[in-house]
């Protein structure tokens, strides 16, 4: 598995992962990989993708390179949803040809994170691929890979059909950004993350009260935010998981991107 966390405030988009890679081989999780980053930047929508889950299989399979390859063609999507669409169609067909030990090998998720020009402005969206029944990750879902919207539903919390929207509810998206709201999504380990990101957002905003926060806008500040808590699993697990169960760790990598298109990281992911 892996922890992959994206942050969309009003001053941009940050993905953030680390970049262990494992294979279980009798209960015990070995490395494959503690560098290679698990993010693609898709330019002609001012997005990227980070992934989790399924990620490689012998020389038949690697995740990074199949996202890659799709985000070479995105210049020619009439939009980011007919993107998001086509990935998800894509990688459907491209899992059906290979063979899993177990159905749940085939599980795998994708954040994909974009802009859209909604009434003169630029307004950010994240697109959740996934073929995952639920973030127990115990089961796959039986229709296969799907694709939801999922910033107007939670900046709303009234739930509502992920898979559509309307220029209504983007721009209600793009209020509440610019009104201050961070929006946060992340898979993998929701349930460590989210101890951790909690806790962390607690002291930040606890900074604020003091008032020796740094500006919350700078877009160093936004890396930090969605950087941090990944770099706390992933030194949990490598100070208390016993030997052969760490699946959190190496490299932390990020990419942060801005309304304007402006690409930038700490890790060389914006080249």
């Amino acid at each position: 598995m892996t922890v992959i966390s994206t942050l969309i405030t009003r001053t941009g988009t940050v993905h953030a992962t680390d970049s262990l890679l494992t294979s279980l081989r009798d209960g015990q999780r070995e490395p494959l990989e503690w560098r290679q980053t698990k993010i693609v930047p898709v330019r002609p929508w001012r997005g990227a993708m980070s992934f989790w889950g399924l990620a490689k299989m012998d020389d038949s399979w690697s995740t990074l390179e199949w996202l890659r390859n799709q985000a070479t063609s995105a210049g020619l999507s009439r939009s980011p949803e007919a993107f998001a669409r086509e990935i998800a169609a894509n990688l459907q067909t491209a899992l059906s040809r290979l063979k899993f030990q177990q159905i749940t090998d085939a599980g795998i998720g994708i954040h994909f994170s974009a802009y859209e020009w909604i009434a003169e402005r630029w307004v950010p969206e994240l697109f959740l691929i996934s073929n995952w029944g639920d973030t127990s990750y115990t089961s796959l879902r039986a229709t296969g890979v799907r694709v939801s919207r999922e910033t107007y539903s939670t900046v709303s919390g009234q739930g509502g059909n992920p898979e559509t929207t309307n220029d209504e509810e983007r721009l209600a998206v793009g209020a509440a950004l610019q009104s201050g709201t961070w929006i946060r999504y992340n898979n993998g380990d929701p349930r460590l993350y989210n101890a951790a990101a909690n806790t962390f957002q607690d002291m930040v905003i606890e900074l604020a009260r003091r008032g020796i926060l740094r500006n919350i806008d700078d877009i160093n500040t936004v890396r930090s935010l969605a950087t941090r808590p990944v770099e706390i699993v992933s030194a949990l697990q490598r100070d208390f998981c016993i030997p052969g169960r760490r699946v959190v760790g190496g490299r932390i990598h990020d990419l942060a991107i801005a309304p304007t298109g402006i690409y930038s990281s700490m890790s060389g992911d914006d080249t």
